[in-house]
């Protein structure tokens, strides 16, 4: 019945429509449906949130930050603000790129066109809290003014989690507090507007293998620029160095020493986020991916090269 209720208020936006298929990610945890839609402006997409906090995300990123990407991102078109929340964007043509077979040097150069979107994206400039927003742009409940005080908080809330739960072993609570240690590394960062899953699994690539852009901005949220250089599932800063080296000569920058401490904390956090996910809704694979990291990382001549 609700999803008669929905396709009735797209119709309403919309005109007739068909809903094609379900195009929702099915994984434990996700929170959020997708459906493909055709209609008389051309395939569309109804994205339904069960989660406010992440509705408020990407409706205040679509709303105020994605035109900074220019045509690398769906089109806002309508915003449902009632039970179930949704919103409808337009179709961005391509492939999501997690999955394709390419040839590493065009895997190379779509990480070097993303690095260089990202930038654009950053460009907005610094805003003045850490955290989610409402969709009018206030701050949500959790917010931060300050950087490493932000980070902080939220590393620390997953150690503390790890260690309640049993999920960690001495030698991976060992790195995890050598990584904790680094956070004065953050001291006078600014916010800026951060994507906060900018990897393969939300990029778009077109069918001769270019870069296409970015979709899924329900993690967005002002933060820390490191948060969107370390949200990587398949671990690339350990295993394809040459997509990294491409992805900041595009962006335009490599990372600073001091950048460099930040990424190490990202990468245990990111880590350590897989280990507690992957356990809490048996991804095993995933979990096991976050503690081969952790011990990456505990050799420091890799912690120093994974940048």
């Amino acid at each position: 019945m609700l999803m008669d209720d929905l396709l009735a208020w797209c119709a309403s936006r919309l005109g007739p429509i068909r809903l094609l298929s379900d195009r929702s990610k099915i994984h434990g945890g996700h929170d959020s449906s997708t459906y493909r839609l055709q209609t008389p402006i051309g395939f569309c997409y109804l994205k339904v949130h069960q989660s406010q906090a992440h509705w408020q995300n990407e409706v205040h990123a679509y709303e105020r930050w994605t035109a900074a990407f220019g045509d690398l991102v769906p089109r806002l078109l309508a915003v449902r603000d009632e039970t179930p929340l949704a919103l409808l964007v337009t179709e961005l043509p391509g492939d999501v790129m997690e999955g394709l077979q390419l040839l590493p040097s065009q895997e190379r150069a779509i990480w070097q066109a993303a690095g260089a979107a990202l930038l654009s994206l950053h460009h907005l400039g610094p805003g003045d809290y850490f955290g989610p927003s409402l969709r009018d742009g206030r701050p949500a409940e959790l917010f931060s003014e300050n950087a490493s005080e932000h980070v902080s908080q939220r590393f620390g809330r997953q150690i503390a989690q790890a260690i309640g739960g049993g999920y960690v072993n001495a030698d991976e609570l060992a790195t995890l507090q050598a990584a904790y240690d680094l956070i004065p590394a953050f001291a006078g960062e600014r916010p800026f507007p951060c994507h906060r899953d900018y990897c393969a699994a939300n990029w778009l690539v077109s069918v001769n293998g270019t870069w296409r852009g970015v979709i899924d901005f329900e993690f967005a949220q002002w933060d820390v620029r490191v948060a969107d250089f370390s949200r990587d599932p398949h671990w690339n800063w350990i295993h394809r160095p040459d997509l990294l080296a491409a992805f900041f000569a595009g962006y335009g920058q490599a990372p600073t020493p001091k950048e460099e401490q930040q990424l190490i904390v990202a990468r245990a956090e990111y880590a350590l986020g897989a280990i507690i996910w992957g356990r809490d809704h048996a991804f095993y694979g995933f979990e096991q991916e976050g503690r081969e990291a952790l011990a990456y990382l505990w050799r420091p001549e890799n912690a120093a090269s994974s940048i």
